[in-house]
């Protein structure tokens, strides 16, 4: 039987006004005409009923204090909102002709959501433009015409072999354009581009330019010996890749690192040399800024060409056909990947896909600072508590200090566990959603002695409203970004998510003390799941022995299925990216057991494609039943809760059968019977039923609902039915060189 919360007194304003009403002939029978609204004696009834109305609210609500007081006692705190972060370009337009560096923690704002950078950047008095090698196609026509255009080059190189006394090489010359990346915009926020099979030579050249109508050695002697912070996006909506097993102690393979460059004229031949990297995080898998060293100002130069054939040839970087672009040059980088050199071992192939790539470039958070924010002094008893002012408190951030007789000021450390600290740890415990420090008892932790000065350096923010789209990050308050600076964000924000509220935090309450937050069941992995915070999960199916790319039982090994609770684009069938997968897998990294291998997934979609004919009952409006019939379909094979046959998704491993659809059809209102149906799934080709195993859910990706007879799969797809002979699309050869 639950237990039901008992309610002391449940009268209402109202009930305590007539009972008092009905009680006055009885006690005041002199009394006769209480009806009367205006009567002095019936506003003192009404005074009383509204004071012991409130009375009672307050009396029923002693029960749930009680229970909240124990939950409290329970010592598990509500989970925190969290914070949104992102990555910010700032370009000197018309700003001084000289670096201006600026440390971590400067304020950029999007509308009134502020962010911070969290490393350090030197903006410099350059801009940086992307550029590739895209192949021409060496079966087109315009290929054959290239080469007999250019065959002056390939006679050269013949003559320079010759003169040089050296064998004569077999010249296969390769054609380009040059081309830059696509940017991200509001309709388009991940392009993928990719850096192996998009290019001729696998490398993205950065030409450095000079601001306009300034002499070029004037800004090379600004940016020399300088850093140059490039950022990098991955492409977070390709398919993400494989997550290794993250088995402690396991030997893992080294990431591919990209390789940075820039032109070395001291040599005869082409030639390039390596920039000294201070800081290079793993852009391949991850958002993140590289920082690079730059040369001196000698350097910072590029080669000049007397023959015109020569410029773009070979290694040399991509041909500038803009003049005024090309009179703003300082120097090229170049970027490649380099495979990792690992002996013995067989690496995984390479993958470079990329949405953004850009110079002065820094990391930004959700956040606002509060500086040496003054908390009281100690009181030296146990357990001693302060509260910050701000809340919620990113946990990373967080600095406290205390003050010692001498006046200087010890730092104090951040732990989980205070049971485990001796009697001189100076440790605190921190509950980021309330910003409560709790220390410890004298025993276990230290405690602050009794007028000891306490302050805190820290961060707050979180919530929704920082997850803002491109370009939305426009301003900052900062007073050495104005005046021809220019701030904004390339990409869309993440991460921003909600708090918990106390109904959550309540109902939660058991499913902590099932699993206490150690993954050891699957229920525990759907539980510790469900409530990563950064991440809005819509569902989550644990998969206990299998393995994404492996068939067969796998002792050890749990794969998740995730999906997100919204997409904008495909709202019932949504499709984690890189960082959605990568934050449940961080979230989940320090509860498993280290005997386990876990893998997150998203879900591996099979398209299908439905064309329904079916007969409208009378006194129904068609277009009003074939509107409904539309949207059971499609809440029918969502692969998010209410939809699904079930009402929690479609479920993993079920037949997908065309009768359960025709079925599901038929009990939409004002259908009398569904006359045909064709279900392809993959395919244009019409099937009764398809087995889903592993990851598998079906998407609906066109359906076709008329009146009569359906209409024919290949009728419905068009030109577009999967299954048929690929379409070669050709783009016409574009010259932008002007005579």
């Amino acid at each position: 039987m639950p237990l039901q919360l008992p309610v002391l007194d449940d009268r209402t304003y109202e009930q305590l006004l007539e009972a008092a009403k009905r009680r006055i002939p009885s006690h005041t029978p002199e009394w006769t005409n209480f009806d009367v609204e205006s009567d002095p004696g019936i506003t003192l009834v009404q005074l009383f009923a509204f004071l012991t109305d409130n009375l009672l609210y307050r009396a029923n609500r002693i029960p749930e204090r009680n229970r909240l007081k124990f939950l409290q006692l329970l010592g598990i705190p509500l989970q925190p909102a969290a914070a949104a972060e992102g990555i910010v370009a700032i370009r000197n337009d018309r700003g001084p002709m000289q670096a201006l560096t600026l440390a971590a923690g400067v304020a950029v704002l999007a509308g009134n959501v502020r962010f911070l950078t969290r490393s350090g950047l030197t903006v410099l008095p350059v801009e940086g433009q992307v550029y590739y090698k895209r192949p021409v196609d060496p079966a087109s026509p315009r290929h054959a015409g290239l080469e007999r255009q250019f065959d002056a080059l390939r006679q050269a190189r013949l003559a320079q072999a010759a003169a040089a006394g050296a064998p004569i090489p077999e010249v296969d010359l390769r054609f380009y354009e040059t081309l830059s990346p696509r940017l991200p915009t509001a309709s388009e926020p991940n392009p993928l581009f990719d850096l192996i099979a998009d290019t001729l030579d696998g490398a993205l050249y950065i030409a450095l330019l000079a601001p306009k109508n300034v002499p070029l050695d004037t800004v090379r002697e600004a940016i020399a010996y300088k850093t140059l912070s490039i950022g990098v996006v991955p492409a977070l909506a390709d398919d993400a890749p494989p997550l290794l097993p993250q088995t402690r102690g396991a030997q893992r393979l080294p990431v591919p690192a990209l390789v940075y460059e820039m032109p070395n004229l001291s040599a005869s031949a082409v030639s390039y040399t390596r920039l000294r990297v201070i800081q290079e995080p793993d852009v391949l898998a991850q958002v993140g800024v590289v920082q690079l060293e730059l040369p001196g100002a000698a350097g910072l130069r590029t080669w000049e060409f007397g023959e015109p054939l020569d410029e773009g040839s070979g290694d040399y970087p991509p041909r500038l056909e803009d003049e005024q672009i090309k009179a703003r040059l300082l120097t090229w980088l170049r970027i490649k990947v380099a495979a990792p050199a690992t002996a013995g071992v067989v690496a995984p192939p390479v993958i470079a896909r990329l949405s953004w790539l850009g110079i002065n470039a820094a990391p930004v958070r959700q956040a606002v600072a509060v500086v040496n924010e003054q908390l009281g002094s100690g009181n030296g008893e146990p357990d001693q508590a302060v509260t910050l002012a701000s809340t919620p408190v990113i946990v990373d951030s967080l600095r406290l200090e205390t003050q010692n007789q001498d006046g200087s000021w010890q730092l104090w450390r951040l732990t989980d566990d205070l049971l485990a600290a001796d009697d001189d740890d100076r440790v605190f415990v921190l509950d980021p959603e309330a910003g409560q420090i709790r220390f410890g008892d004298g025993l276990r932790g230290a405690r602050p002695v009794a007028g000891q000065r306490i302050r805190a350096s820290y961060e707050y923010g979180g919530g929704v409203a920082g997850n803002v789209a491109v370009g939305a990050i426009n301003a900052s308050p900062d007073p050495r970004l104005q005046g021809g600076f220019k701030v904004e964000n390339p990409v869309p924000t993440w991460g921003g998510d909600q708090g918990e509220t106390t109904e959550e935090g309540e109902r939660n309450i058991p499913l902590y003390l099932r699993h206490r937050d150690r993954l050891v069941t699957a229920q525990d992995f759907e539980d510790v799941a469900m409530r990563t915070p950064g991440v809005d999960m819509g569902r989550v199916e644990v998969l206990p022995l299998f393995h994404p790319s492996r068939s067969g039982a796998n002792p050890g090994v749990v794969t998740l299925l995730t999906v997100p609770r919204y997409d904008v684009l495909r709202p019932r069938w949504p499709t984690p990216d890189r960082l959605f997968l990568q934050t449940v897998c961080d979230h989940l990294d320090p509860r498993r057991l280290i005997t386990t291998e876990v893998y997150v997934r998203g879900p591996e979609y099979l398209e299908v494609y439905l064309s329904v004919g079916l007969r409208v009952a009378e006194g129904h409006f068609r277009d009003v039943v074939i509107q409904q019939v539309r949207a059971r379909l499609e809440e029918y094979l969502s692969a998010l809760p209410p939809g699904g046959p079930d009402g929690d998704g479609w479920p993993l491993s079920r037949r997908l059968l065309k009768k359960d659809l025709e079925a599901t059809v038929t009990r939409v209102a004002g259908v009398e019977y569904v006359q045909s149906m064709q279900m392809g799934v993959g395919s244009g080709a019409d099937i009764d039923f398809r087995d889903l195993a592993g990851l598998q859910l079906p998407r609906l990706a066109k359906l076709g609902v008329r009146e009569g007879e359906a209409e024919s799969l290949a009728s419905l797809l068009g030109e577009t039915a999967p299954g048929g002979a690929p379409v070669e699309i050709l783009p016409a050869p574009v010259s932008r060189a002007r005579c």
